[in-house]
């Protein structure tokens, strides 16, 4: 014969606090990878907006020695000429090499590396945000790589001029890189802290109306008569 029993249930409130906090543990453990989707998409977005060809970008956290994020991808000439006019207003406003920040940093001023193009004596080319090191996902497991500049002729002051300014563009560069890199990893952290600070997760729990044993057991209310 059937046999009737009779159980207490509660709602998530009335439940002792050490059963919520296996609740919530729980909940942290199950929480679903689409969290960081919106997120991801918008990192996509601004690196496309930056003119990064090819970009991928690999992340992981938050508590790990080398938990962080980095991209690999490629900047055209104009792309990384553009970044740096940013990064150095002063560089791109004067047309001569007058001793600024952003003169002292790059060597040449934007007219100069715009007329080495101009005369044919230089070709920028692209630089490439290269991966070395696969064991971490930190910024430090990427480098922006110099331009692949090429000097035509054997004039020997302009091909001192290229190298050392692609030199100078690549340590601006990687400055601009490890900002980025932090930054979107940043986005990341606090996405994650806030889905899983205890007063959502408690607002979402509640949300579901759902009841539990005193042992936190949930009990799906479509079972009781």
């Amino acid at each position: 014969m059937p046999k009737t029993k009779s159980i207490s249930l509660y709602e998530f409130d009335e439940l002792d606090e050490t059963i919520q906090d296996d609740i919530i543990s729980t909940y942290v453990q199950d929480l679903p990878n689409w969290w960081s989707d919106d997120i991801e998409e918008r990192i996509k977005n601004e690196a496309a907006a930056l003119g990064i060809q090819d970009f991928d970008f690999i992340w992981s956290g938050f508590w790990s020695q080398g938990d962080g994020l980095s991209f690999t991808g490629t900047l055209e000439f104009k792309a990384w000429l553009d970044l740096l006019c940013k990064r150095f207003p002063e560089w791109a406003k004067i047309p001569t090499n007058e001793a600024s920040l952003g003169f002292q940093k790059l060597g040449l001023s934007l007219y100069d590396v715009l007329s080495l193009q101009k005369e044919g004596g230089v070709n920028w080319g692209d630089c490439r945000i290269h991966r070395h090191s696969r064991m971490y996902c930190h910024e430090n497991t990427v480098n922006v790589l110099a331009p692949d500049t090429e000097v035509i002729g054997n004039d020997k002051a302009t091909l001192d001029k290229a190298i050392n300014f692609d030199g100078r563009v690549q340590a601006c560069l990687n400055e601009w890189k490890n900002e980025l890199c932090y930054r979107w990893y940043t986005e990341l952290q606090e996405a994650y802290e806030s889905f899983t600070a205890r007063e959502n997760i408690v607002e979402d729990i509640k949300q579901r109306e759902l009841l539990y044993t005193s042992s936190g057991t949930i009990i799906d209310d479509g079972e009781l008569v």
